[in-house]
């Protein structure tokens, strides 16, 4: 019996945040309330508050799980594939590929100082975790790399027509070669 009620909560936060990204695709964020969310997803209104405050809550949380699962995916690596950092691009271009039209609207919504802010602190720290002695060089350089990392990524993934996905691991890998060696 639990079970199934997991299911059924699963599948309405996914009819919840497809019916949030179908909208924040349509019109401005700050425009759309519950009223819209649960019209599009075809659920009550109660259900909606069972499980967000409002749509600000949604979107933060969806935001929040994305990033849980980008770091999980991240936890696989062995510390000599995070320190080369290419595995961690292949798997974050794969993971923003599967995900393209939720991370899209985010960037639209958000840009740096939501969604891409917290991708930023992701790869800043895979950046620094293999390294068991920091300068203060180092700290500067991961936020560099993340930053520039995430700007990269945020134009793959918001361009019409993007270079295919393995052109851009190569890409950036390129960029950040001289700066892996330090």
């Amino acid at each position: 019996m639990q079970q199934q009620e997991d299911k059924r909560i699963r599948r309405t936060k996914k009819l919840l945040r497809q019916a949030l990204t179908r909208l924040m695709q349509q019109k401005d964020f700050q425009s759309i309330t519950v009223t819209d969310v649960v019209r599009e997803a075809d659920i009550n209104r109660g259900t909606f508050y069972a499980h967000y405050r409002d749509v600000y809550d949604l979107r933060e949380r969806i935001e929040a799980e994305m990033i849980a699962d980008f770091r999980g995916m991240i936890a696989g690596l062995r510390p000599s594939e995070i320190a080369t950092l290419q595995p961690v691009l292949s798997r974050a271009v794969d993971y923003l590929e599967e995900n393209r039209e939720i991370v899209t609207a985010l960037i639209k919504v958000s840009g740096v100082e939501g969604f891409g802010k917290k991708l930023i602190g992701v790869l800043e720290e895979c950046r620094l975790e293999g390294m068991p002695f920091r300068s203060v060089e180092d700290i500067y350089i991961a936020r560099f790399v993340a930053m520039g990392v995430v700007g990269m990524l945020e134009k793959w993934i918001t361009e019409a027509q993007p270079i295919p996905k393995h052109e851009m691991i190569s890409l950036m890998a390129k960029v950040l070669a001289p700066l892996m060696q330090s």
